[in-house]
């Protein structure tokens, strides 16, 4: 794995031996990873999220093998303790911008993660993972289910205030959900203080105006 010195140590001593394919191995070593790291909300909401994108990747006729699978990778590059996360990156030639610095670069360690551990490189997948808290200016149906079922099981405790409204949203489609989410992304209920670029890229695609 590339530079694996500079990841944590339980990711070091548990190398990976098997095939991403197989999601009941991939979702007991992220399952470990995540437990050996400390990362019990993670732990919880990773599950979830996977089983919330397979369902709408059945009803939406996405493929269920690869919405599980990015679901079960999403979360991963969290378990770097984020005060180590911008060194790592810099350290990684991943590119940062200044809104990333707070929140969003476990995404971009998920996309590491996946490919450098799990050998999962299809650029679809990737771009699923990477885009799964803002979404972005062009998504695919795969992007859309990873995206919404982040939101739909999200990871702040309990159901998200806006679920049931979401799932209304949704028999419009996977894009009238997504619409209906960054639109409440937008609003001062979601209290973003730094909207992140692909997310400003994403309500210009949908049509949202931000009031934030």
């Amino acid at each position: 794995m590339d530079r694996l010195h500079l990841w944590p140590e339980p990711l070091r001593a548990q190398p990976w031996m098997g095939d991403a394919g197989n999601l009941a191995a991939l979702a007991e070593d992220v399952d470990t990873l995540l437990s050996a790291c400390g990362r019990e909300v993670t732990r919880e909401h990773v599950p979830r999220v996977m089983t919330e994108a397979r369902r709408l990747a059945r009803h939406f006729g996405v493929p269920e093998g690869a919405a599980a699978q990015a679901a079960l990778l999403h979360d991963l590059g969290g378990i770097v303790p984020r005060a180590e996360m911008v060194p790592l990156c810099e350290a990684l030639g991943i590119p940062i911008c200044p809104e990333e610095r707070q929140m969003l670069l476990h995404a971009q360690l998920s996309v590491v993660l996946a490919r450098e551990r799990y050998g999962v490189t299809a650029a679809g997948m990737g771009q699923a993972i990477r885009y799964h808290t803002t979404l972005h200016a062009a998504p695919s149906a795969l992007d859309l289910v990873v995206f919404l079922a982040d939101k739909l099981e999200w990871d702040q405790g309990g159901p998200p205030p806006y679920q049931a409204a979401l799932r209304r949203a949704l028999r419009n489609g996977l894009e009238g959900g997504a619409t209906w989410m960054l639109r409440w992304m937008a609003s001062p209920e979601a209290r973003l203080l730094v909207p992140h670029p692909d997310l400003r890229a994403a309500w210009a695609t949908f049509g949202v105006t931000a009031l934030v």
